[in-house]
């Protein structure tokens, strides 16, 4: 009994190496290569082969498929690819996935490499205390290699020969005899370890080690994997779960995938395997289940690439879009969850804050409209409250946004995303700045009415002046928030309007002084509407200090 749980113990902790190391790796891959990925992938061309090759590379390079389709989904989410694009960056990554299971064959099995763990993590050492930063994703690299090297050298060392006296012999020679019905079962079972590792590197692991070993035979082998290739896409699916349509769009296409692959190859597993398995070696089956994995992929990537086009109508009829009210806070692309990689979850917040910003720019407008609307009637009050609605949901999205990028991993965070994300909540407390701008100068308004105090015609034509240098700032900081990246002439444009603005708010308070000692108005009077003329200008500075965040992101200063 005890040599039972130490086995299981040592099984355990090879699966455990293997993942952390699997971890490690990738996120010191996506930290030196993530902003050429995340350029490659919203760069990419529209056809389907571009994007297909650029799914295996992507996957091939961070060992993760589940990464890719993530990253896939969330860069949908943001509106970065098109559905048909994910769709076959999307088969790609099923495509590219399959170099696991060729690397576990060769490195395993026909050429173990366990010796080379320790130089790794020797050579790894120089890079992780490395006084540059720019070093140190490589030691997490070769770190990360080592780890993963132990890990699966462990444990398929540790898994035993096939014993034909055990328990566990008698109950897969019981699976064999049920023909389909045994791969189905350990359908099951892969698609059961992928969901609970959230691995399929590590579920492809499990089922070559265990078929190599004469545990189980090749046929049930590859029911394991085809559990592994669908419950990858289960990962997705999850995770789009509370993303836009767009991405739950492109989750379900992942699972599609996968599904329609398992029903063309499910009935040829016993004609495969009665050719292809027949005294084989534990290094030759090992190949073979890496073969099997591949073609199966490679194969329904090929029936279906050609049919992109109707997968999209298909998966546009069974996700509509619905109409949302814009009065009701709704985040469109951080509605749940966090994305596998920095690079992408800023991406997405900084797509909401665009998003945060158009609202803005509407509540501006309402709130110029409420300007010049009679005071007399309930369309007076009805759009005071619809200000004041405003106000509450734009302080909800600046904390949602900031909370979002809050619970990102900080061990994945490279310099140049910790500076963006410094940015990102600069630009956040600014835009719900600009929200209580405009609710202050909704409140001057009202109390206008209260006070039953009319501006004179001179009152409201400078009032207007203001609002449309105030509107005209808006307008160019939406337009610089989708640009992203400014040039140097956008920030100068930025200042010259600040510059209007203060001094047309300098003239306005001093012609004010002089028209209330001359008795063109009261005191009173003349309160509100420099209460107004002030807050237009403090509102500029707010978008001011927006797009000199947006500048200090912009690639004149870091190199994406």
């Amino acid at each position: 009994m005890g040599q039972i749980v130490l086995l299981i113990l040592s099984l355990a902790g090879g699966i455990a190496l293997f993942l952390y190391g699997l971890r490690v790796m990738s996120q010191g891959v996506l930290k030196v290569t993530g902003s050429r990925i995340r350029s490659s992938l919203r760069d990419i061309k529209p056809q389907a082969l571009p994007c297909f090759g650029l799914g295996i590379w992507t996957t091939a390079l961070i060992q993760s498929s589940s990464a890719t389709t993530l990253m896939t989904v969330g860069m949908v989410n943001a509106g970065l690819l098109t559905v048909a694009q994910s769709i076959a960056v999307i088969m790609g990554a099923n495509v590219g996935t399959t170099v696991t299971a060729w690397l576990l064959a060769l490195f395993g099995y026909a050429y173990p490499v366990g010796i080379f763990a320790i130089p790794l993590v020797v050579a790894a050492l120089p890079f992780i205390y490395s006084s540059k930063i720019t070093h140190k994703p490589w030691g997490e690299i070769l770190m990360g290699a080592a780890i993963m090297i132990l890990g699966f050298t462990t444990f398929i060392g540790m898994v035993p020969a096939a014993d034909p006296q055990s328990a566990l012999w008698e109950f897969t020679r019981m699976l064999d005899s049920w023909g389909y019905g045994g791969v189905l079962v350990t359908f099951v079972v892969g698609l059961g370890c992928t969901i609970a590792l959230q691995s399929s590197s590590a579920t492809i692991l499990c089922a070559m080690a265990f078929c190599a070993a004469g545990w189980i035979s090749f046929p049930l082998a590859v029911g394991w994997m085809m559990g592994d290739n669908v419950g990858t896409s289960l990962t997705a699916v999850f995770a789009a779960k509370h993303t836009s349509v767009n991405g739950k769009r492109a989750a379900a296409a992942h699972l599609w995938f996968n599904v329609l692959g398992l029903v063309w190859a499910l009935p040829l597993v016993y004609p495969v395997s009665d050719w292809l398995t027949e005294s084989m070696s534990p290094t030759e089956l090992s190949f073979a289940c890496a073969c099997y994995h591949s073609l199966f992929n490679l194969i329904t990537a090929a029936l279906l690439i050609g049919f992109i086009p109707l997968i999209e109508r298909l998966l546009t009829h069974v996700f509509p879009v619905r109409e949302e009210d814009d009065e009701e806070l709704h985040l469109r692309f951080i509605q749940g969850g966090i994305l596998s990689t920095a690079e992408l979850s800023v991406e997405e917040a900084r797509k909401e804050s665009v998003t945060f910003g158009k609202r803005c720019q509407k509540m501006f407008g309402i709130t110029r409209d409420f300007i010049h609307m009679p005071i007399d009637g309930e369309e007076h009050s009805h759009t005071f409250s619809r200000i004041e609605k405003y106000e509450k949901i734009t302080d909800r999205i600046e904390l949602e946004i900031v909370r979002y990028l809050n619970n990102l991993d900080r061990s994945s965070i490279s310099q140049r995303i910790g500076e963006r994300i410094r940015s990102l909540f600069k630009i956040c407390d600014e835009l719900e700045s600009i929200g209580d701008s405009c609710y202050h100068i909704a409140r001057a308004v009202a109390r206008k009415r209260d006070n039953k105090i009319i501006f004179t015609d001179e009152q409201r034509d400078n009032i207007d002046r203001m609002l449309e240098i105030t509107q005209r700032d808006i307008d160019l900081m939406v337009d610089l928030m989708e640009k992203h990246d400014l040039q140097a002439e956008d920030l100068q444009q930025a200042e010259a309007i600040e510059k209007e603005v203060n001094s047309l708010r300098n003239e306005l308070r001093d012609q004010n002084i002089n028209d209330v000692q001359e008795g063109h108005y009261t005191y009173q009077s003349g309160t509100i509407y420099m209460d107004v003329i002030s807050e237009c200008e403090r509102l500029c500075d707010f978008v001011l200090n927006i797009i000199q965040a947006l500048d200090e992101q912009s690639s004149r200063h870091f190199q994406s």
